[in-house]
């Protein structure tokens, strides 16, 4: 995932038309998967609206390890480092839209466009921050403050309309816990 930095949000404004025509706008409802555990990645998804979940399952529930909205990247970016098949499933959280865009269309047009290379090393970039960000979430001692972590850090986009039980999963608590620390949270 990579949600832009504020450092390069002016230059993706300006490259999105030569971007969006290096792929093809899709449209995607929720609970569509994008991409599945398994693939190798060959593309990504330019997330231009809406929200995906990244997940993997472990004895048959959800581990949600990312939520991207706007200005993301969505893809199994450990797969692409590595060629590996991807652990991790993605699927919309809501109704999405973006750009899909061939990762092979991507490397061959950095030559002709040079700022494609700086866009990559910033997916890098967030994709770790994002990972980063998890765990330093994970790590917090309480529920609460796990969550309050969670509403600070996170997209509004995401915090707004990630269902509650996707909430719970990705700071690793049963959605009933959630449910029950937010009840407290409201007591005066």
């Amino acid at each position: 995932m990579f949600n832009i930095t504020p450092k390069i949000q002016v230059e993706i404004n300006e490259y999105l038309p030569v971007l969006q025509s290096l792929g093809e706008r899709r449209t995607f409802k929720k609970g569509d998967v994008i991409f599945r555990a398994g693939d190798r990645p060959d593309h990504l998804l330019y997330l231009t609206e809406g929200v995906v979940k990244s997940y993997y399952l472990s004895n048959g529930k959800e581990v949600i390890l990312r939520l991207m909205s706007k200005n993301s990247a969505a893809f199994g970016y450990s797969s692409f480092i590595t060629g590996a098949p991807s652990q991790e499933t993605i699927e919309c959280v809501q109704a999405c839209e973006g750009v899909w865009i061939s990762l092979k269309e991507l490397d061959d047009k950095k030559q002709e466009y040079p700022w494609l290379y700086v866009m990559r090393m910033y997916m890098a970039e967030q994709h770790y921050l994002s990972m980063e960000r998890r765990l330093i979430m994970l790590h917090h001692k309480s529920l609460e403050q796990r969550y309050r972590y969670f509403l600070d850090v996170m997209d509004d986009e995401v915090v707004e309309n990630t269902p509650m039980h996707c909430v719970a999963s990705y700071l690793g608590v049963t959605p009933e816990s959630l449910s029950r620390m937010k009840r407290n949270l409201e007591r005066p």
